[in-house]
């Protein structure tokens, strides 16, 4: 069974730390995870780069690292400025269920 990751509220830089304990724990335990944010959710780059790396941590680790739901609002106005849409596996990984 995946391992579940449900953010909320401020998922920027002033919620970074929150954000990265509940990913830290998720790490810790066995499994593949899934991650998932509210819709109105606030986000910034320094949420995605932290989803991102948790992309390449769970690929080295051999784990599979995904979205419950294709990115949408705030997080894909925010992908799209941020240049994260323009390779075909950024894209899969963000806008659907895709893994890793």
């Amino acid at each position: 069974m995946p391992i579940s990751v449900e953010l909320a509220g401020d998922l920027s830089i002033r919620g970074a730390d929150a954000v990265h304990a509940q990913l830290i724990e998720a790490f810790k335990q066995d499994g593949d995870i899934v991650v998932s944010t509210a819709d109105d959710a606030v986000v910034d780059l320094t949420f995605v780069q932290m989803i991102e790396a948790g992309r390449k941590t769970a690929s080295a680790a051999g784990r599979d690292f995904r979205l419950a739901t294709a990115a949408s609002g705030a997080l894909l106005e925010t992908l799209g400025r941020g240049g994260f849409l323009e390779s075909p596996g950024d894209r899969d990984f963000w806008l659907t269920k895709s893994g890793n």
